[in-house]
């Protein structure tokens, strides 16, 4: 029974030290990661994350409002997971394209472990809230918590499929440079056809 206990705390430290890891030491933490992707926690986060934003700009809760705020959460714990699960496939697809494709489970679990820098949000819009200084101070650490974020997320992608800077910038490029090319495409097909069907 003892043993039991003892099994749970260092699971639980063990989760811990993999949060504050990831943090601060993404390369260790996210190679560990990726010998052994824990999808559960990683689900756990994303919802976490998910459901700050309602949280945060909850009003005064009573007996009319708390059923919104509890769909909010709900939908927003739902969105947040069908994002993250797109996300994932949607990288996945674009690393078959350098054959690095079949590591989709390993990316859903760094990518996850790469949203944790916005558990901070939540003291940033309470800076926002305040004076002009505060509220740019708020500005500054929010900025800095999505570049965090950011980072951490291209490190994932570079861990799960392992390849290099260049190509992680190049997958990332590959869709807003066909989102590029198809916008012009659209619009000249129907300059073109404006054209035609002219008198």
């Amino acid at each position: 029974m003892n043993d039991a206990y003892i099994n749970t705390d260092i699971k639980k430290q063990d989760f811990f030290e993999t949060i504050y890891g990831a943090l601060f030491y993404p390369r260790q933490t996210f190679e560990e990661i990726r010998q052994n992707p824990p999808i559960i926690h990683a689900l756990g986060i994303v919802i976490l994350i998910s459901v700050l934003n309602p949280i945060i700009n909850a009003s005064f809760l009573n007996n009319q409002n708390l059923g919104w705020f509890v769909y909010s959460l709900f939908s927003a714990g739902l969105g947040g997971i069908i994002k993250w699960v797109f996300f994932a496939a949607f990288i996945e697809a674009l690393a078959s394209i350098f054959r690095k494709g079949g590591n989709f489970k390993i990316f859903l679990a760094l990518s996850a472990f790469a949203l944790l820098p916005w558990v901070f949000i939540g003291p940033v819009t309470l800076l926002k809230s305040g004076g002009i200084l505060t509220g740019l101070i708020g500005i500054l650490f929010g900025i800095a918590i999505w570049v965090w974020s950011t980072v951490l997320t291209v490190f994932a992608v570079m861990k799960s499929y392992e390849i290099s800077s260049g190509r992680v910038l190049l997958l990332i490029s590959i869709p807003l440079i066909g989102a590029v090319i198809f916008f012009n495409w659209i619009i000249g097909f129907f300059t073109t056809l404006t054209q035609i069907l002219k008198f």
